[in-house]
């Protein structure tokens, strides 16, 4: 499983809290995170293309579809032999390209986020999902 991001993260408080929900998936998957320089969306997209292969891609977008925490534990336990790789944009958000590429879009939530915290949000929600899907007593 990998996800693939734009920038760098700025925040320190943002980035302890990534390192510390990276390091809690790697009880329950390997996981790569890879990051593409901010440098506009476009070019942006393009780097985020070169950064996949076959993987199923799944978007996340404002206009993709919401799922509950437990849905979306539900959807990685159905595709346990896909080859996932999560993207996340930058502050304008991913190409048409990328989206064009992407087999699943997904939303967080109708509001809007910083892509720094989107980062946070999304690593905190995949682990909880993970936590549901193991019967780990995180999710209440």
């Amino acid at each position: 499983m990998k996800i693939v991001v734009v920038g760098r993260m700025k925040e320190k408080y943002l980035q302890e809290g990534i390192t510390e929900y990276v390091k809690r998936l790697g009880a329950f998957t390997p996981l790569k995170v890879i990051e593409v320089k901010d440098s506009g969306m476009e070019e942006e997209g393009e780097k985020i293309l070169k950064a996949l292969s076959d993987d199923y891609v799944i978007a996340l977008d404002v206009k993709g579809r919401e799922l509950s925490s437990e849905e979306f534990s539900l959807f990685l336990k159905k595709n346990p032999d896909k080859k996932i790789a999560f993207v996340i944009g930058g502050a304008e958000g991913l190409s048409g390209k990328v989206l064009d590429r992407a087999d699943y879009p997904l939303s967080l939530s109708r509001m809007t986020f910083t892509h720094e915290m989107a980062r946070l949000i999304f690593l905190e929600q995949l682990y909880r999902a993970f936590t549901i899907m193991h019967g780990r007593k995180y999710h209440k």
